[in-house]
């Protein structure tokens, strides 16, 4: 021990040397399901903020921003992350984990807001970089600590579905003549690609429910790039302003439709004709006139259209979204006239009848391209038997997708998969992933939808086979 004066403080002494403190601690309530969790299910939970959506790992008791107890909110997050940041120890210690050189990084895990602290191993020092991927490598005995993840090794790079979509043969439609008036049934055929669908907002996801939600072109523009990589083939657009609202402006919705083309000219963009509450038909439909997109929403019946508290029957937002026969005929009409392929929404089986009606006129050019919207406020639940229903009163030669508010996205993609049809995904419909996690943007629920996909067998649709399928050609 030595004593040394310094200069202001003369009571006060240095004292050099270390001092080793091996301790062990109870890691409290939140910890200890966290530990646990990990050593007996092989799952990294987080909490989650209800206020202000923040998703801690690890996981914490109380909100850092707005101090909302958050002790039994969990939400798993995913095993795969980025690297936030890292250094490199390069002395021993007995009470180190590894032996030196090692790497400590901050791992940012998907689905998580905060980084955590843990080793990286399973690859060169000088190749460790801000940003990697890496993914978690559970221990084969556990220790009851953290070093139950043993450690987090460089991520298994995926085969993006353009590459796999370059070493496949196009499909091509058969030149079998369809002589049928009625619609084939029994076994669909798998073979044909599965269209995928993002939705990137819709008029009221708002970014206070997700960031990630695009207001001006430039985030319209890169959210769709990011699902063009992901595998979309089409995305669907309700234009916004800075602020958020939806918009029936001309020069905005072409700034924004514009600003997709340039980033992503492959996609396929379908402008909405819906556009947002209180918009008259002819607000709704001169900006599809005058931009001529290559498809646009077609909306079927006058129906209920709000906002509800599903749990306890509360109405936010009512509102009747009105939808004549007579705008379904002058809408449908205007459409095909200006070469713009419609997307023909049923809310319920009465939407699809009502388009067959107005289409007894000869409106509608085929293939007629239907898309089943499931668990709106006023429309119908999604239900298997319902979907079946639907499909089987379709004309003979349409096609079919399908999208879900909420909860319902997943079954009723994962059906319509499976009976040969297309789905729609996006943050306009959902804002989380199958595990409650929040979406990190559309792109990552056309990550969901591919893998359903992959699972089925299903082929992901190019845009020009997607354009082949629906009868359109690109602009």
């Amino acid at each position: 021990m030595k004593k040394k004066q310094i200069k202001g403080y003369e009571d006060s002494f240095v004292v050099e040397g270390k001092m080793a403190l091996p301790y062990t601690y109870f890691a409290g309530r939140v910890g200890s399901k966290f530990i646990t969790t990990i050593r007996d299910q092989k799952k990294i939970m987080g909490v989650k903020c209800p206020t202000c959506n923040v998703v801690y790992l690890p996981p914490r008791q109380v909100c850092d921003k707005d101090f909302t107890d958050i002790r039994d909110k969990w939400v798993e997050v995913s095993n795969t992350g980025t690297v936030a940041n890292f250094t490199v120890v390069r002395y021993d210690d007995k009470h180190l984990p590894r032996k030196a050189p090692f790497v400590l990084a901050l791992v940012k895990l998907d689905g998580a807001d905060t980084p955590f602290m843990h080793i990286l191993e399973e690859c060169k020092i000088e190749d460790v970089k801000i940003g990697m991927k890496v993914e978690a490598v559970f221990a084969k005995e556990t220790t009851n600590t953290i070093l139950d993840i043993d450690h987090f090794k460089p991520a298994s790079e995926k085969i993006s579905v353009h590459e796999i979509n370059a070493a496949r043969k196009q499909w091509v439609p058969s030149d079998e003549p369809d002589t049928k008036e009625k619609r084939k049934g029994g076994k669909p055929d798998m073979s044909k690609p599965v269209i995928i669908t993002a939705a990137l907002t819709g008029a009221a996801t708002m970014k206070n429910q997700n960031p990630s939600v695009p207001y001006t072109p430039a985030e319209f523009a890169e959210e769709a790039y990011k699902c063009w990589k992901a595998g979309a083939a089409m995305i669907h657009v309700h234009a916004r302003e800075d602020g958020g609202m939806a918009t029936h402006e001309h020069a905005r919705i072409k700034a924004t439709y514009d600003a997709i083309k340039d980033k992503c000219p492959d996609i396929i963009v379908c402008l909405t004709s819906a556009v947002g509450m209180g918009k008259t038909a002819e607000q709704r439909l001169s900006q599809i006139v005058a931009i001529k997109p290559e498809v646009a929403s077609l909306n079927t019946n006058t129906m209920n259209f709000g906002i509800v508290d599903r749990k306890t029957g509360k109405i936010f937002i009512d509102y009747v979204f009105e939808n004549t026969f007579t705008m379904l005929q002058d809408f449908g009409k205007a459409m095909e006239e200006n070469s713009v392929k419609p997307e023909i929404e049923c809310y319920d089986m009465g939407g699809l009848d009502n388009a067959i009606l107005i289409g007894k006129q000869g409106i509608f050019t085929d293939p007629m391209n239907f898309n089943f919207v499931w668990g709106v406020a006023g429309g119908q639940a999604f239900r298997a038997e319902s979907f079946i229903a639907m499909m089987n009163a379709l004309p003979p030669k349409a096609n079919f997708t399908t999208c879900g508010v909420g909860t319902d996205e997943f079954p009723c993609i994962m059906q319509s998969c499976i009976l040969g049809g297309h789905m729609r995904v996006g943050l306009e419909d959902n804002i989380k992933m199958p595990n409650g996690a929040l979406a990190k943007g559309s792109y990552d629920l056309v990550e969901v939808a591919v893998e359903i996909a992959n699972a089925l067998g299903r082929p992901i649709a190019t845009t020009d086979e997607a354009r082949l399928i629906m009868g359109i050609k690109k602009r």
